[in-house]
């Protein structure tokens, strides 16, 4: 009875905690990270996208 509940139990820590899922999370990851640091970098070294997004010149 005890190895059919260990069993039971794994299967559905692998159902929940998938190949898929783990792959599309760390993508979504990733790409996020990207974008912002794109973002940051461009607001701080274009002048006029931080005059565009702030309302004020770049100093």
């Amino acid at each position: 009875m005890n190895q059919n509940n260990q069993a039971i139990f794994q299967q559905e820590i692998e159902d929940v905690y998938s190949n898929d899922q783990t792959l599309l999370i760390s993508g979504a990851l990733i790409f996020f990270n990207v974008f912002v640091m794109l973002f940051v970098g461009l607001y701080w070294m274009n002048p006029l996208l931080h005059e565009f997004i702030s309302g004020r010149p770049l100093l």
